[in-house]
């Protein structure tokens, strides 16, 4: 049987002073403790039900926790694997086969950083990106322009 939380906060000190020197006080300490159990309606059998018991956590209670530790460790783990193969990938949601960055990506990331480079090239930059919108593929010299761009602001290929 558990004893209720606060009961068992009060019996902490009285507890401890179990231990005094004083005999006096440690059988005060005794008196103390008896008088805690019966005033709410408990004996010292119950005391030590409660110690052996650890706590007074029942079975269903320990279940519990274990069940919530398991619920936070897979959450935890499929956390840690996006974010493996966010690093990896990239966060963009389309990738070519080779796991290179889609021409999109590529077009808006230097959209995104066009002030980095001189303003010749960002009417390009912008012509690129509104490509985008109407999924209209650039041609092959356009692709090895932005992808040139790209590598100039230090974008990288994975």
């Amino acid at each position: 049987m558990a004893l209720p939380r606060e009961l068992a906060a009060k019996l902490g000190k009285p507890i401890r002073l179990l231990a005094s020197d004083s005999k006096g006080e440690a059988f005060a300490a005794l008196c103390a403790i008896a008088r805690l159990l019966e005033s709410h309606g408990y004996t010292f059998h119950t005391l030590a039900d409660h110690v052996e018991n650890g706590g007074g956590l029942t079975d269903a209670d320990k279940q519990k926790i274990r069940s919530e530790i398991e619920n936070a460790r897979s959450i935890g783990y499929a956390e840690g694997v996006r974010a493996a193969e966010s690093k990896q990938h990239g966060t963009g949601a389309f990738r070519n086969t080779d796991g290179a960055l889609e021409w999109t990506e590529v077009a808006l990331y230097c959209q995104r950083e066009k002030h980095r480079l001189p303003d010749k090239h960002h009417e390009s930059i912008d012509d690129m990106a509104s490509r985008t919108v109407w999924g209209r593929e650039p041609t092959p010299k356009q692709h090895q322009y932005l992808h040139s761009l790209f590598f100039k602001l230090g974008g990288e290929l994975t």
